[in-house]
């Protein structure tokens, strides 16, 4: 934020302090009508703002050093941030579409660290500080945990506000970027949720490189994937550098076998993963289905597991004319006879 080479014009919303709030209403004194029709219009506006795919969310869910909930003074919230209505509606909001660095959880910035903004983001992204979306279903379920101080009920109001916003955010966007936040296969289960009720339709590239994706992730999000008219125009996949093995890739095999599943994809990204000869096996076996990614142009599996046999198996499946839109192989072994032969034949790139 200091540069002003980069952000020239700066806007700020501070939560609580940015809205019109009641002056003193024990004694009676209100906001005025001016000031409650700005604060309605700010309202209806909030899940927008904290969404934006543009906007940048600091989010303080701890005290600061130094400084205790017991400490404070008489009348202060100290209500954890977690069990809030309004902060945990805000949280949400700012982990539907936007890109992971640009919601911060500075809760956890460690004490006595100077940090740049690399090491900010590392810090307070990772182990829950930026969580995956949430269907609005499961969002109102969640909820009906939280309690709201202001001694309203203001749960109808932000259900909405929260659907309104997904639908939004989800109906426009055309790419998700996940990247770097230390995600599992819950975190991959929860997002696959989202993405298999249709929530996306534009959706033509997913981001989750670097990651803590296993199998049963990667079942998740290739069963999601693999629903027709899902994913209709994803053309880009990465998966890099998790802790996928055979049985994920086996998976999103399945998902990319049967027709019209995935039919505009032109790259994917399995990179520095965990496959070995039997994923490889099945993804050389699905891609030589009738249908399956008839687009694909790059596919790296370079940083697996994959051996003599998966090579093989690759080859062969090139052979028969699997892939046919294929222009760049990445592999470990690359200089395998029969790799190296079906790619000079038909011009693929083989690295």
């Amino acid at each position: 934020l200091s540069e002003p080479v980069y952000i020239p014009r700066l806007g700020v919303f501070w939560d609580f302090g940015s809205l019109h709030q009641h002056p003193d209403p024990p004694n009676g004194v209100l906001r005025t009508e001016e000031q409650n029709a700005l604060f309605k219009q700010g309202l209806g506006c909030l899940g927008t703002l904290y969404s934006h795919q543009y906007t940048r969310v600091l989010r303080l869910t701890s005290f600061p050093d130094g400084h205790k909930a017991e400490d404070q003074a008489e009348g202060t919230n100290v209500a954890k941030y977690f069990d809030r209505g309004w902060c945990y509606t805000e949280q949400s909001w700012a982990g539907l579409t936007k890109a992971g660095h640009l919601s911060l959880d500075l809760g956890k910035m460690r004490a006595g660290k100077e940090y740049d903004y690399i090491s900010l983001v590392d810090d307070c992204t990772q182990d829950g500080g930026r969580r995956p979306p949430l269907l609005p279903s499961a969002f109102a379920a969640e909820l009906e945990k939280k309690s709201f101080t202001n001694g309203k009920d203001d749960k109808p109001l932000v259900k909405r506000l929260y659907e309104a916003a997904f639908e939004e955010q989800f109906g426009k966007a055309t790419e998700l970027d996940y990247a770097y936040l230390g995600w599992g296969d819950a975190e991959a289960a929860q997002l696959a949720e989202v993405l298999a009720s249709g929530a996306a339709p534009r959706l033509e590239t997913l981001e989750l490189p670097y990651n803590k994706i296993g199998d049963a992730g990667c079942r998740a999000l290739a069963a999601a994937l693999g629903r027709k008219w899902v994913a209709t125009r994803l053309s880009r996949v990465d998966l890099c550098g998790n802790s996928i093995r055979d049985g994920g890739a086996k998976a999103l095999a399945a998902a990319l076998a049967h027709g019209g599943a995935c039919p505009s994809l032109r790259q994917l990204y399995l990179d520095y993963n965990c496959i070995g000869d039997k994923g490889a096996e099945a993804l050389a076996a699905a891609l030589g289905k009738e249908g399956a990614a008839p687009r694909l142009e790059e596919l790296y599996l370079y940083g697996n597991q994959i051996g003599d046999e998966g090579g093989k198996a690759l080859a062969a499946a090139l052979k028969e004319g699997a892939a046919p839109s294929l222009k760049t192989l990445w592999v470990d072994n690359k200089e395998q006879p029969e790799l190296v032969a079906v790619c000079e034949e038909r011009g693929i790139n083989l690295y």
